[in-house]
């Protein structure tokens, strides 16, 4: 799941740069926040695993 946030934040940091997209910031930074956020709770053990 935070791999998909933070290619989507990479994808939307990589638009900007190339065409120039006048994106809010805070779009930037919540996709930044949300990646960071899910890829520390998978590094420290606290990923949401989903039950079989």
């Amino acid at each position: 799941m935070a791999h998909i946030f933070l290619a989507l934040y990479l994808i939307v940091v990589g638009l900007s740069v190339l065409f120039g997209l006048a994106l809010p910031a805070w779009i930037h930074g919540l996709l930044a926040l949300i990646a960071g956020i899910l890829l520390l709770a998978e590094r420290f053990g606290l990923g949401v695993r989903r039950k079989l």
